[in-house]
């Protein structure tokens, strides 16, 4: 397929009061030559710091690689931080078609993909922070690595970065990258301990958007109403999308007193009043057409929208998606879950904020494929592993309803860390609704840090205890015990059958202890020899356990290194 010339940048909103005519403009003060050869000095020094950061963060990059100390990505924009703290501000203004970013606590990944896919179908150079973090030294990372030993960005700039961004860290980057457009997925509770409440988070994000230019265009999902209060007195553009498709709370099954009992809702009251919302359709946690019956703030009506919803198996999902008046326009979202619905309908947001054409956005979502962790397959000795990252109770709550929604019977190895990238509180697990699965569990692994919480937690959701396989990731203390007692007392009944029988004890006998396993490798290990050959071994991890055991799958040769296959 021919790909169509690049969108042009969308010029800011301008304000005709403030123009002024020829003579107007003859009457301004002049800017004194000295005030130019400073900035053009102040310039100069810039690009020369930049330099010297640029050589810095890419030299420890390869001294990290070559050490094996890890992929040497993210070192690389502490190090070039550390040299000239501007770096981010001075490569960011070179990008020609400017920055989007995308934030919330799920989606961001995949959304980001899927935007990158359609304007890459429309011909544009995209570069993306997916090789470090998504916080502000990942996103110097991406940018250092697409410079050059003179301190500025290769191919002059000539591209658009994508930049997924930590929650968290939303008001300092856009201090430093004033960004095109700023899409906000959805809000719900995660990491208490790092987060604090949705409140919380609320409050960053309005931070930084105080601070965003009118030029830019905010992107917010109509159905959740945190996201929709960030839009208030933003003075820019503002698009909003949604799901218009009631007919999808009415095709799931009606909620049991479990279910309801296990339904998150983070956000249920007004944050104009504070009376609780009400419902016409939910769709999932908060999300879905709400008002409040006091003061009368409902949803919003999108402006681009999804008129029905097609869920066709379980990696196909036909969408039929419409703006404004137009005939609506049908795409196949090839991932599973009503998040992932989302989660396209945002990046087609973006597609039409720039005014790209439904041809990119049409085969850049139905080409793309699952990425790092979101849905991802990987075959491995005749068995296919899927990997579904889930990071807190909502979104745990979609991955076991996409998984049992059909009511079939799954291979399953959950991996839970309280690492600090993962929360460390995990109390989250009991807002989940585990009894989905208890009947439709065929096996059944636990491992990560928490393995034993998770594993007390399945058998009070009714999961039988002897189906249970439990793989903590180190020897625990109390097995030790165990280990060492159990071979005492066999040496003893050795000693006594020897005894008896009149012969002398042999110390050099091997005596058979009993085996415990442990580690990620021995969990993926005992999970894929309890998935029969040519079925799926579907893994649900969270973000640490996922990064362990894509490591695992990478020394084996299963797959590549997620950051492999960078944009150029």
């Amino acid at each position: 397929m021919r790909k169509q010339q690049p969108s042009q940048p969308i010029p800011p909103d301008t304000d005709h009061s403030q123009q002024t005519n020829q003579s107007d403009a003859a009457s301004l003060p002049t800017v004194p030559a000295e005030a130019h050869q400073e900035s053009a000095e102040k310039r100069q020094r810039g690009s020369a710091r930049a330099g010297m950061a640029v050589i810095a963060g890419r030299t420890a990059g390869a001294l990290s690689r070559r050490l094996h100390i890890g992929g040497g990505t993210s070192i690389i924009g502490v190090v070039a931080q550390r040299v000239y703290p501007d770096i981010v501000a001075h490569l960011a203004t070179e990008l020609e078609h400017g920055s989007i970013m995308v934030t919330g606590t799920n989606g961001k990944t995949t959304t980001s993909s899927f935007i990158a896919a359609i304007l890459r179908d429309d011909g544009l150079r995209v570069w993306r922070n997916r090789e470090g973090s998504n916080l502000v030294g990942g996103v110097a990372s991406s940018l250092v690595i697409r410079a050059q030993p003179n301190g500025h960005l290769r191919r002059s700039g000539a591209a658009i970065s994508i930049l997924e961004v930590d929650e968290a860290a939303l008001p300092k980057l856009v201090r430093a990258i004033p960004p095109r457009i700023v899409v906000f997925t959805n809000l719900f509770r995660d990491q208490l301990d790092r987060y604090g409440e949705v409140d919380s988070v609320v409050n960053k994000w309005k931070i930084a958007i105080a601070q965003l230019p009118a030029s830019t265009t905010l992107i917010l999902n109509a159905d959740d109403p945190t996201i929709t209060q960030l839009g208030e007195n933003f003075p820019g553009r503002i698009i909003y999308y949604g799901i218009d498709d009631i007919q999808l709370e009415a095709a799931e099954p009606a909620e049991t007193d479990t279910e309801k009992r296990y339904q998150v809702l983070d956000t249920r009251t007004c944050a104009h009043c504070g009376a609780e919302y009400e419902y016409s359709a939910r769709f999932y946690s908060h999300m879905g057409h709400y008002y409040c019956p006091s003061c009368g703030k409902r949803r919003p009506t999108p402006d681009i929208r999804i008129s029905r919803v097609e869920m066709e198996s379980f990696d196909r999902i036909r969408l039929q998606i419409a703006t404004g008046e137009e005939a609506a326009h049908e795409i196949i979202v090839p991932l599973p879950g009503l998040y992932n619905i989302y989660n396209a309908l945002a990046a087609a947001a973006v597609a039409h904020a720039m005014k790209i054409g439904w041809d990119a956005v049409t085969t850049g979502i139905e080409q793309s494929k699952p990425v790092f962790g979101r849905g991802e397959r990987i075959q491995v000795e005749g068995r296919t592993i899927r990997l579904l990252l889930a990071k807190n109770p909502t979104g745990f709550n979609e991955v076991l309803r996409t998984l049992f929604s059909d009511n079939s019977s799954r291979h399953i190895l959950f991996i839970l860390n309280d690492n600090i990238a993962d929360g460390q509180d995990i109390s989250w697990i009991w807002d989940v609704d585990f009894e989905r699965a208890v009947h439709h569990i065929e096996t059944l692994v636990v491992s990560g840090t928490r393995a034993f919480d998770l594993a007390l937690r399945m058998q009070y959701a009714g999961v039988d205890e002897q189906k249970i396989m439990v793989v903590p990731p180190t020897p625990l203390k109390a097995l030790k015990t165990l280990h060492t007692t159990h071979s005492r007392q066999q040496k003893k009944l050795h000693i006594r059958r020897a005894k008896k029988d009149n012969v002398e004890y042999n110390t050099q006998e091997n005596i058979k202890l009993p085996e415990y396993v442990y580690g990620i490798k021995n969990a993926l290990d005992g999970a894929l020899q309890k998935t029969p050959v040519g079925e799926t071994l579907f893994i649900v991890p969270t973000y640490t356990a996922l990064l362990e055991l894509h490591r695992e799958l990478e020394q084996r040769g299963f797959t590549s290194r997620y950051w492999e296959g960078r944009d150029a």
